[in-house]
């Protein structure tokens, strides 16, 4: 605080998410990876998390810093060892840089606690939603059902909880405050919310897979060059889950960027063709379109402390919470 005479300084506020001087980041960079130097970075964008473009004398890379969340600052590293064990496997994601000492990540203090910091491989082409295309959907189905196919390999015979599927109730409180002005989602989210989990929950005894998943996949998150090959991107969200929640969030995103609804259909028809879904998973879809709502706009209300409320402004709260109400009673999760 500050005294009105003399303006001093007594206290320093807390941060809730800061913005890594780029830099810093550039010199951290060609300090600790076998880059040919000068290195530049150029803040892309801030928001979940922050990502840098980092210009090196031959090559382009990204370079990820995670903003501080509730959960530990190394849980990354099971993103960082999956893409690592796809790569191996000639999947096509972006994965990430090992540094000189052979880590995957670094971590740096930050005035709100520690950050981790990863380099990754640049994805080449452009972004799925600016170049669509129904053979290509078809083409990232079949890649997406092979990354799920991967993921089992890759966990072998490590448990498979169902914390991840229902985490989005921790985010709940943060919701209900969002929706401060918002009656009908005060009464309704709370209702959902409870419903939803039991529902979700109530899947593990049915036919329903689960295993390692992407968890925010859609159009935005795979680029594809002009000779038709595909890199899947931003697996920040990694974690398990239904692979059917995982494919749904896909058709979810197509139908939130206003794309034909057959990239969808293409997309799903690619992806059976190596894993073909059950009749549970496909008598399930709509639930699962509601969870991704749902976890949507309950996680984006969590993190609006850290980037603002205006991480929702591309749909309104009118709309999701339409979309929410009307999937919500059908399904028995609101009366």
């Amino acid at each position: 605080m500050t005294t009105a005479a003399t303006g001093a300084i007594h206290e320093i506020a807390p941060v809730a998410h800061s913005v890594l001087e780029a830099d810093y980041l550039a010199r951290e960079v060609e300090r600790r990876y076998d880059v040919a130097g000068p290195v530049k970075a150029f803040l892309l964008y801030r928001g979940m998390n922050d990502v840098y473009i980092i210009q090196s004398r031959d090559r382009r890379q990204a370079l990820r810093v995670w903003r501080k969340t509730w959960r530990p600052v190394d849980v990354v590293a099971d993103e960082l060892h999956f893409l690592e064990f796809l790569k191996a496997r000639g999947f096509p994601a972006s994965a990430g840089v090992h540094a000189r000492d052979g880590s995957l990540y670094f971590k740096v203090e930050s005035p709100e606690g520690p950050r981790a910091v990863a380099l990754y491989e640049w994805a080449p082409g452009r972004k799925f939603g600016d170049c669509l295309s129904v053979p290509i959907a078809e083409k990232i189905g079949a890649a997406f059902a092979r990354m799920h196919l991967l993921g089992l390999e890759w966990n072998a015979d490590k448990p498979l909880t169902s914390d991840q599927i229902v985490e989005f109730k921790v985010n709940v409180p943060a919701l209900l405050e969002f929706c401060y002005d918002r009656p009908d989602d005060l009464r309704d989210y709370p209702v959902i919310a409870a419903r939803l989990e039991n529902a979700l929950l109530e899947l593990r005894n049915r036919d329903v897979p689960v295993g390692i998943c992407h968890r925010d996949f859609h159009p935005s998150n795979v680029h594809v060059t002009d000779d038709g090959q595909i890199m899947l991107l931003d697996f920040d969200g990694t974690g398990v889950d239904y692979f059917m929640q995982d494919v749904q969030n896909y058709i979810w995103g197509n139908l939130f960027y206003g794309f034909d609804p057959k990239y969808g259909v293409a997309f799903e028809r690619g992806y059976a063709t190596v894993r073909p879904f059950t009749a549970e998973e496909l008598r399930h879809k709509e639930l699962f379109l509601l969870a991704k709502t749902f976890r949507l706009v309950a996680g984006m209300a969590h993190s609006s402390a850290s980037v603002g409320r205006g991480t929702l402004r591309f749909r309104s709260m009118d709309w999701l919470g339409g979309y929410i109400r009307d999937r919500a009673r059908p399904l028995g999760l609101l009366p």
